[in-house]
């Protein structure tokens, strides 16, 4: 997979989050599973969170001339959408971006057969997670730095075709292993697929499937 061209103007730093290894890091997961993909002829692909759109884009890039799918991009930020969607263009993807907070207006159950999100993951107060700033959204986790990325956890299933996956990136600080088990009573099996130690920071790649797939 290539990493896509992303032009962030100063004023996109402002608020919206530059790409960085946890991007970086999910592009080669997902590129690790793109057989899969195309063996499976994924077709419907999320991402919820897509702040400059290049993990998205990646994957668009990567399988449109496979499989013919649909890529959508959901983010808060409104400004974010527009980055993501000037990504997908700048790249010749075709990505639909929505805003919206996580998955709340998305009604269709049991379609999407990729599913990313790299959540705000840094432990932080609780109240900085309620902070107005747009680019404050993009790493304030709460405690444990799990708030928000909790909030996602029981749509998942609800979300995700039969034969889908779900990626999600955490650091140490978050429990993987926690994560994984409170996926574990939602019918979900996960694992870690992917780490990498970077400037103070174990990122980890988990991937979560439904029990009983393959």
């Amino acid at each position: 997979m290539e990493t896509p061209i992303v032009k962030l103007s100063n004023k996109d730093l402002d608020t919206v989050y530059e790409p960085s290894e946890d991007s970086f890091l999910l592009i080669d997961a997902l590129e690790a599973d793109l057989e899969t993909f195309k063996s499976q002829k994924s077709q419907l692909c999320l991402e919820i969170g897509s702040g400059s759109g290049i993990v998205i884009t990646a994957l668009a890039a990567a399988l449109k001339k496979y499989n013919g799918a649909y890529f959508c991009a959901i983010d808060l930020n409104p400004n974010a959408c527009k980055v993501t969607k000037e990504t997908s263009i700048a790249n010749s993807t075709n990505i639909d971006v929505i805003q919206m907070d996580l998955t709340n207006n998305i009604y269709a159950r049991g379609i999407f057969d990729i599913i990313l999100f790299n959540p705000p993951y840094v432990v932080t107060e609780s109240l900085e997670v309620l902070d107005e700033r747009l680019i404050s959204k993009t790493w304030a986790g709460g405690k444990e730095g799990r708030e928000v990325m909790e909030r996602l956890f029981e749509n998942i299933p609800k979300l995700l075709s039969d034969n889908g996956y779900f990626y999600l990136v955490v650091i140490k600080e978050n429990d993987p292993e926690y994560i994984i088990q409170i996926f574990k009573d939602l019918d979900m099996k996960g694992e870690v697929v992917m780490d990498r130690k970077v400037r103070g920071e174990h990122l980890h790649i988990l991937r979560f499937k439904k029990t009983g797939q393959n």
